[in-house]
This record gives structure tokens, C-alpha cells and sequence, in this order.
């Protein structure tokens, strides 16, 4: 079961022990794409996702932007440990529509990844193929 308390969310995706590492801001965020690309959140699920998001350190409201699908969402950004991620959200259902990492520094800065969620839908079971045209699609570049 997915927590319904923020605090208890964080600390399932983002262990305490690692608060004050650098890179603690990027596995909350990274945790919070893995979620919502592996369930199918509800209004309530998603609503505790916002508030674990809105607790993350560093993490910054960038405006508006369009994904590669040209939908519009909320654009939220976190810059550490040497990576940036950014968040879509859409600005009604709270529905993440897209992520991204960037690698700012190192042998081979860059996108590291893109992920496109383009539709939230349920199986019956985990051996139900879904189609690669509602799959979230994740390119790695790296």
C-alpha cells in the first residue's frame, strides 16, 4: 500500500539515513517517478505524492513547459549532486506527465533520461502486457 501521510512516503522512497547526502533530493524525486510510472495512482495518492514533492529540498517551481507529447504541465526542478531533474505536472489532476535528468557536469554531461508518461491505466494481473502505446516510455541515453 502506497502511504497516505507524506512523511511516511519520503521515508519509504527516500530513507532518512540519507537526508543529508547530496544526492537525497534526486532519489525523492527519482522514488516519486518510479511510483507514479509503476502504479496507478488515485486523486488521494496522487495528492500525497504533491505533498512528499513540496517537502523535497530544493526543488523549484519553473514555470509552465510542454512535454514531447505537447502537453502543457507545471515544471518543477531540482538541481543536485551534480544532476538536474525535472518534474511535469498536470496542473489539474496533479498527474505526472513527464521527468527528465540531465547530467550537469563530469566525462559526459548530458540527458541521462526522459521519461514519458502517456497514459495511466489498470491490469488485472502483473502478466497482462500493456501496450507500448499506453506504456510509459523511458529512453536512457547514458
Amino acid at each position: 500500500d502506497i502511504p497516505t501521510n507524506p512523511r511516511d512516503l519520503i521515508r519509504l522512497l527516500a530513507p532518512p539515513a540519507l537526508a543529508g547526502e547530496p544526492a537525497y533530493p534526486r532519489i525523492l524525486t527519482s522514488g516519486i517517478v518510479e511510483l507514479a510510472t509503476s502504479q496507478h495512482l488515485n486523486p488521494r495518492q496522487r495528492a500525497t505524492t504533491l505533498r512528499a514533492l513540496a517537502a523535497a529540498p530544493h526543488l523549484t517551481y519553473k514555470g509552465t513547459t510542454t512535454d514531447l507529447a505537447g502537453r502543457t504541465g507545471m515544471s518543477f526542478q531540482n538541481v543536485a549532486d551534480g544532476s538536474t531533474s525535472t518534474l511535469l505536472i498536470h496542473p489539474d489532476t496533479g498527474d505526472l506527465l513527464a521527468a527528465t535528468e540531465w547530467i550537469n557536469r563530469g566525462r559526459r554531461p548530458g540527458l541521462h533520461s526522459y521519461t514519458l508518461l502517456l497514459a495511466h491505466t489498470r491490469t488485472r494481473s502483473t502478466d497482462t502486457p500493456t501496450s507500448p502505446t499506453t506504456a510509459a516510455a523511458a529512453t536512457r541515453l547514458r
